[in-house]
């Protein structure tokens, strides 16, 4: 299986990959990128960090940013609706 790569942009810095992981293709490789950008989203002074896929020969497949990092009003779901009064 390919290992693929997983640098993080977070707060100024950038943190490079040296282990990876291995997965069967690409979309997959891309669902587990997802799962980290929403992982350091939970942090709040992570809620920017970018993840970048990498295949093995170095090629970006996915910048990946978790959905907590868009406003409100672009996340596909809606925020839950609370009373003013």
């Amino acid at each position: 299986m390919p290992r693929y790569m997983y640098h993080i942009h977070a707060a100024g810095v950038t943190s490079r990959d040296q282990a990876g992981k291995q997965h069967p293709n690409d979309g997959r490789a891309v669902a587990y990128g997802q799962l980290i950008a929403d992982e350091l989203a939970e942090e709040y002074e992570y809620r920017g960090a970018i993840v970048d896929v990498l295949t093995p020969s170095g090629r970006l497949i996915a910048r990946l940013v978790s959905s907590r990092a868009f406003p409100p009003w672009l996340q596909s779901t809606p925020p839950a609706q609370r009373a003013l009064h």
